[in-house]
């Protein structure tokens, strides 16, 4: 398993969705993302940190990263993380922005 717990973080851009997530040496990122109902699929191999997906716009895609070490072997993943309309906030609070 992974020294460490990865805890990636997803971020609306004009371009599309940044995935920021860690990569600790020795192991190599793939990242998944299913939109809607449909199946997972690996968008990206070999993926660097910030990966930009600019295909979901509007879409509400689902994201998790998985690590593989040096020989291929998976060695886990991080936690599924959502673009949602439901995980924005409802109303914006200025204070947070600094």
């Amino acid at each position: 398993m992974l020294p460490f717990t990865a805890s990636p973080a997803l971020y609306l851009v004009p371009a599309g969705h940044r995935l920021d997530f860690p990569t600790p040496p020795g192991y190599y990122a793939d990242v998944y993302r299913q939109l809607g109902a449909q199946t997972w699929e690996c968008i990206a191999r070999h993926a660097c940190s910030p990966f930009l997906d600019r295909t979901a716009l509007g879409s509400n895609p689902s994201y998790y990263v998985q690590y593989r070490n040096n020989l291929g072997a998976v060695a886990g993943r991080t936690a599924l993380i959502r673009a949602t309309p439901e995980a924005l906030p409802s109303h914006a609070c200025w204070l947070q922005l600094s």
